[in-house]
């Protein structure tokens, strides 16, 4: 009878050289979810996903990546390699198509019974021990095509049996530089703890693995190794099969230039380096010191011993000469190379006197905020003229400085700072101005550029998309029913109304077409809105009670829908019908609330309220006091438990938070200024806010804020 076997799990993680107690961010054991697909249901799932190269991506990054690849591994069907295929081309897609400047190495290993079914790509590495024998996979360093740089990626796949007592190591190639013999005896030890002590010691200066030991139930688990993310409990065994397959390779294309990226930026800072001058002094100092040594040695064997019978090698003189004038020189040179470490170099003399601008400032009270803001402001500015002055950017302690110097000055402007995930890049050019997320899973991007709409499929566990889809449901020039689509202007969700089928998206064509969608019931269909020859040039969409309203700046208007049946066969009504209309030339977009409450942004930023036509006393407090310069888009989320309405300014890169009262709550910037400069559209669904910039799709959470006082 197969015994049933276990996966005893440990972790090396080091940074700068130092062993960091935790998990790396990339590192993830998962077993198979309640919904996972039936023949995944005796699999366990391992990964470790490491930086490749200098370009780095956050920990949080590296931590959901590794979920989206268990999560597309135990959602897919098929082979197991066809499984672990399918998670590192999603996990390659999403950084790729994404547009992500990092590239990353991935290692995948999947426990079925007494097998294990191994994937990497790029510089990822395995290392097996089996009977006392190490089998090294690949046997030498190697580089291959990282994730990220290429559409379709290089995989290598393989297959072994194991059994208890094995013990298999999925590391970067850091470990493949160090001593075989050495590393040999350390993975030759007979638990995780005493494997980890000598590992540590031959890790390279940057290094990550997970250690994985093959045991039997009844093995007790070491407690001093880290737990990992998920308990380790094994799947029944099934028979075994062949020993040690033939790898297979997967074809790949011309490998491109990789980009780099060092360990995740959460990790625990080194402690400071020396300067180069520093270094290279006490280098040359050492060197020298040794050579002087050896210079001695050198001599004492030349020179005659008093017993000894045969001639000085040397004439003694010339003896004498070596063995005091070159160790005279030699401290000369020493003493010189050693004074020379107290010169700093031009970059150095320039962080101090940052770094004494900034003990200055944490002299100003912050009471101050007018002399706090601008004693601040200057000390950003001192940053970026060190950084563009020098040529050299990410040193660590012009990044703490720049970091708590904007932590001071987000703190008056109100600014709550987010770390958006690309999800979808949809090209140079596009414009993507509607966005809806259905169920947690279908999201609708609309690209005014080809007036095309997009469905992609969304993990929700992870929020990232399994799936990104080139051929769009609906596009220009594309034949829907009896009409020919043109240029669509917005899109909503109908879950009733005077359409076929509920629950459809409606998306509003300029010649007078309303084009619904079901993505249960495909292909789109298509009907002809009444009066539409009334219209100006309506931008965008809502719904309330079944009836459809379209904003109309151009005619001064918002028109209403009332359907009938299964469409809205009536011309529409006016909501404003009074003889005194409010100016709405300037209007960008609109949002109705659950009371009917109608709401209208505009183009520089003001935010008017609406009750049956008539305008209400309306105004926004405790907002920032340079809040909204400008705006471009709206969303009135009026489903969850705080009612609130989202403003895009892309003038001031910010999303902004507001009640329906009109009281302000947060102002979302991302860390990366450069992210929000063409916002265009926003949706949210629940603590998930899905914003779109120029052609990227961003998704970010706000679940760590429920509970916490407004800024």
């Amino acid at each position: 009878m197969l015994e049933t076997i276990e996966a005893l799990v440990g972790y090396l993680f080091v940074v700068g050289g130092r062993a960091i107690g935790t998990t790396p961010p990339g590192a993830l054991v998962e077993l198979p979810p309640r919904k996972a697909q039936r023949s995944r249901e005796a699999d366990t799932f391992f990964t470790l996903i490491t930086p490749h190269g200098k370009t780095h991506a956050t920990a949080n990054v590296y931590e959901a990546l590794t979920h989206l690849a268990a999560d597309v591994y135990f959602r897919s069907g098929g082979s197991i390699t066809s499984g672990l295929r399918e998670a590192i081309h999603a996990v390659n897609s999403q950084i790729s198509e994404a547009g992500q400047r990092y590239t990353l190495n991935m290692i995948c290993a999947v426990l079925r019974g007494d097998e294990v079914y191994l994937a990497r790509t790029a510089e990822s590495a395995c290392i097996l021990r089996q009977n006392g024998d190490f089998a090294y996979y690949p046997e030498q360093l190697s580089e291959g095509v990282p994730l990220g740089a290429t559409p379709s990626p290089e995989i290598k796949l393989s297959r072994c049996e194991v059994a208890p007592g094995d013990l298999m190591v999925l590391c970067d190639n850091a470990l493949l530089r160090a001593d075989r013999a050495a590393l040999n005896a350390a993975l030759a030890q007979p638990d995780l703890t005493a494997i980890l002590e000598p590992l540590k010691a031959l890790a390279a200066r940057e290094t990550q693995a997970l250690i994985i030991q093959f045991a039997t139930p009844e093995t007790p688990d070491p407690t001093p190794i880290p737990k990992p993310r998920s308990s380790t409990p094994r799947p029944e065994p099934t028979s075994p099969a062949p020993v040690a397959e033939p790898p297979e390779t997967a074809s790949a294309p011309e490998p491109e230039p990789p980009q780099a990226a060092p360990p995740p930026p959460e990790a625990p800072l080194p402690p400071p380096a020396a300067p180069l001058s520093q270094r290279a002094a006490l280098a040359t100092g050492n060197a020298l010191g040794s050579f002087a040594k050896g210079l001695n040695r050198a001599v004492n064997r030349l020179l005659s011993e008093p017993n000894e019978a045969s001639a000085p090698r040397i004439p003694g003189m010339m003896a004498a000469i070596l063995a005091i004038g070159v160790p005279i020189v030699v401290v000369f040179i020493m003493v010189a190379l050693q004074l020379s470490q107290f010169d700093l170099t031009q970059f150095e003399q320039m962080v101090r006197d940052v770094e004494v601008a900034v003990r200055q400032a944490e002299l100003v009270d912050l009471n101050d905020e007018r002399l706090a803001r601008t004693v601040w402001l200057g000390i950003l500015e001192r940053v970026t003229y060190v950084e563009t002055t020098s040529g050299r950017t990410n040193d660590p302690k012009l990044n703490r400085i720049r970091l708590k110097a904007q932590g001071i000055l987000d703190r008056f402007d109100k600014v709550t700072r987010r770390t958006p995930t690309p999800l979808r890049n949809f090209g140079e050019g596009a414009q993507l101005i509607s966005l809806i997320v259905r169920g947690g899973a279908d999201v609708y991007s609309l690209d005014a550029s080809r007036s095309a709409i997009y469905r992609d499929t969304l993990a929700p566990e992870v929020n990232m998309l399994i799936t990104r889809n080139t051929q769009p449901v609906v596009q220009r020039g594309q034949a829907v029913g009896a009409f020919s689509a043109r240029e669509v202007v917005d899109m909503l969700w109908l879950a009733e109304g005077g359409v076929q089928r509920a629950n459809v998206l409606a998306a509003l064509d300029t010649q007078g077409i309303l084009i619904t969608y079901s993505p249960t019931f495909a292909p789109a269909t298509a009907q002809r809105l009444a009066g539409a020859d009334l219209w100006g040039k309506p931008v965008a969409l809502a719904t309330w009670r079944g009836n459809l309203y379209l904003l109309d700046p151009e005619a001064n208007q918002i028109w209403r829908y009332r359907p009938l049946g299964n469409s809205y066969p009536n011309p529409p009504e006016e909501y404003f019908d009074g003889e005194i209309r409010p100016d709405l030339s300037t209007a960008v977009d609109f949002g109705i609330d659950p009371n009917g409450n109608v709401y209208v942004f505009f183009a520089d930023g003001q935010l008017r309220k609406f009750t049956s036509g008539i305008e209400q006393r309306f105004a926004l407090s405790g907002m920032p006091s340079d809040g909204l310069k400008s705006g471009r888009a709206m969303h009135l989320d009026g489903d969850s438990a705080l009612p609130s309405i989202y403003l895009l300014d892309p003038a001031d890169q910010s999303i902004y938070q507001i009640t329906l009262s009109g009281a302000f709550r947060y102002r979302f910037r991302a860390t990366d200024p450069n992210l929000f400069r063409a916002l265009n559209s926003i949706y949210t669904d629940r603590d998930n806010i899905f914003v779109a910039s120029g052609g990227v799709l961003y998704h970010f959470s706000i679940a760590d804020l429920a509970g916490r006082p407004a800024p």
